[in-house]
């Protein structure tokens, strides 16, 4: 990725999504990391997300999915890859 496009990038996320969802994302992303040993790059939804579709995952994480659901019907299958 050139310098232009990772600006590009940026400026795009910047008006996506406001401070606070950004700031959301980074803890989203933290909690990943130390609590599922995840990718820094992904969020607990996508990582438990994956699990679910590999048959992987664990009650806590599925019963973590159902409650995600009350935001966003099947949030944490729609968040692979974001």
């Amino acid at each position: 990725m050139t310098k232009r496009e990772y600006a590009q990038k940026f400026e795009n996320d910047v008006k996506k999504r406001s401070r606070l969802m950004r700031f959301l994302l980074v803890l989203d992303q933290m909690f990943n990391v130390l609590l599922w040993n995840g990718s820094q790059d992904e969020t607990v939804s996508s990582h438990i997300g994956r699990k679910i579709e590999n048959g992987e995952a664990n009650g806590f994480e599925k019963l973590l999915c159902q409650a995600l659901r009350k935001l966003q019907n099947r949030h944490c299958l729609r968040s692979i890859g974001e």
